[in-house]
């Protein structure tokens, strides 16, 4: 908007100039009108031609760039404080020169890093604003894209917030995973990425010497703009959808299932890997309301975070928070930390039909079994911020669940849960006969220490996650096409047979 005024303004400026022609052709007997006297000094100077400038034209030139001068300075001021990147600005060189016109680019976040010593002399002399300037960019190819806006970064958020997110693996799969997401992202730019499941974190029950296919989850700005550079980057990544453009492969992925695009059995570097693409909106909702539970259950559990949003990580603390308290308010005074992390495993599965048939049904245990110092890391700093949680020997742990303490937990879950155990609450009691208490203190109070509010939880989760499993199982038959679809039910089917008993 800024640079539109900026424009604007000068735009303006230029289109007096043919009136003043209009003015001298009328009135030929007056002297010339000084604007016009400064375009034909200006075309004269710019053909090389020695002209000297009479007083009038000489008090244009000075106010003109004076007021460009100002207008770049606060336009650039407020670019910065708005974290603007880049404010694209027109200042014209020196007129006694023979040069025309040059843009100019001042970069707003690099100015107050640098020093006097690190602009030319020529810079200095055509600085349009007082202090250091980034020096000019270097011209980018057609294909080059500006981001005017630039991502929050992470040093706004509180110093080590959300570091147990990140959870360590070996030095190898690290590389590897970096390479394949830099090679996708390099071509169409990825702004959150996690890789997950038994490719990157060990799970028992599986055969250590075959290796699975890798899961990946890439989280992008605008879903339509980067299955477009990937459909050009990448053709052979989709199926019969891609063939019908980018507009067709986002709809599919906005309108129906989850909001996840999934690509399988992609051979990247040579690891064949599965990635999905969702919007960073989408997920962030997941995560703070729960609509879906497709990908916030996912990142229930650990993963590898290979490209990290701070509007993401804070979006997954408050969702990881959520699940604590959820499995808190379904576990009695005293518990195990296994316990705990059994029952957050858990609630993603819950209503997913694939736990009925593809999946090992003991997944859930497998996979906290084998990853239970990726649990501690990920969870253990959040249960020392709960007052309401003590830490015991030996792994215990202990609850406070008095009504208040219970009230105040149920309270703070996602809205979408909440609404839908409160409405189960009141069907019961509409079942029994039971009169309803209307204030909305005693209410919560009174669903926080019912009975079966443990029921009510997971039902309300099994309805939550149900249709959008199915859903987007049904659409991963025309995203992945029918030939990958055998494929992968076939693995998942040969994963159930030989499961461990």
């Amino acid at each position: 908007m800024l640079l539109s005024i900026l424009f604007l303004f000068v735009a303006c400026f230029f289109s007096l100039l043919p009136k003043t022609r209009t003015h001298i052709r009328t009135h030929k007997k007056k002297e010339p009108f000084f604007f016009f006297r400064f375009r034909r000094s200006l075309r004269a100077t710019q053909s090389g031609q020695p002209v000297s400038l009479d007083k009038e034209a000489k008090t244009v030139t000075k106010s003109v760039t004076t007021m460009l001068n100002r207008t770049i300075s606060t336009t650039t001021a407020i670019a910065r404080q708005r974290g603007i990147r880049h404010v694209i600005a027109w200042v014209p060189k020196d007129l006694n020169t023979d040069h025309k016109p040059q843009g100019r680019a001042y970069n707003t976040q690099a100015r107050a890093r640098m020093s006097p010593n690190h602009i030319s002399t020529s810079q200095r002399r055509h600085n349009s604003t007082n202090g250091p300037t980034a020096p000019l960019r270097q011209r980018r190819g057609p294909n080059y894209i500006m981001d005017f806006e630039v991502p929050p970064d992470m040093s706004r958020l509180p110093p080590k917030f959300g570091d147990n997110q990140h959870i360590d693996i070996d030095d190898a799969t690290w590389q590897q995973l970096k390479a394949v997401v830099d090679s996708i992202h390099h071509k169409a730019p990825i702004r959150y990425a996690f890789a997950y499941g038994s490719g990157v974190f060990a799970q028992k029950g599986y055969d250590s010497k075959k290796k699975p296919m890798v899961d990946f989850v890439f989280g992008v700005s605008h879903p339509q703009h980067w299955h477009s550079l990937n459909l050009q980057a990448n053709p052979h990544h989709y199926s019969l959808v891609g063939k019908l453009g980018s507009k067709a492969v986002a709809m599919t992925q906005e309108r129906f299932g989850a909001g996840v695009y999934f690509n399988p059995f992609v051979e990247v570097n040579g690891m064949n890997i599965k990635y999905g693409v969702v919007s960073v909106d989408s997920l962030c909702n997941d995560l703070l309301n729960w609509e879906t539970m497709y990908l916030s259950g996912r990142l229930h559990k650990p993963v590898k975070i290979l490209i990290d949003d701070p509007r993401t990580r804070l979006s997954n603390q408050v969702n990881l928070f959520n699940a604590t308290r959820v499995a808190l308010l379904s576990l009695p005074k005293r518990f195990t930390s296994e316990e705990l992390f059994y029952k957050i495993a858990g609630l993603s599965y819950l209503g997913d039909f694939r736990m009925s048939i593809g999946e090992n049904p003991h997944k859930v245990q497998n996979i906290v079994n084998a990853q239970l110092s990726q649990f501690h890391r990920l969870y253990d700093p959040l249960l020392g911020n709960l007052s309401n949680v003590t830490t015991l020997r030996e792994g215990h742990l202990e609850q406070d669940d008095s009504p208040l303490v219970r009230s105040r937990t149920f309270q703070k879950l996602p809205p979408n849960l909440k609404k839908g155990v409160l409405y189960r609450y009141h069907s019961a009691l509409s079942k029994a006969g039971v009169e309803i208490v209307k204030e909305e203190g005693k209410e919560i109070q009174s669903v926080a220490t019912a009975p079966d509010l443990d029921k009510y939880l997971q039902s309300t989760i099994h309805s939550i996650v149900q249709i959008p499993a199915l859903s987007q199982s049904i659409k991963g038959i025309a995203t992945a096409g029918l030939l990958k679809t055998g494929k992968y039910g076939m693995e998942k089917l040969g994963k159930w047979w030989t499961r461990s008993k």
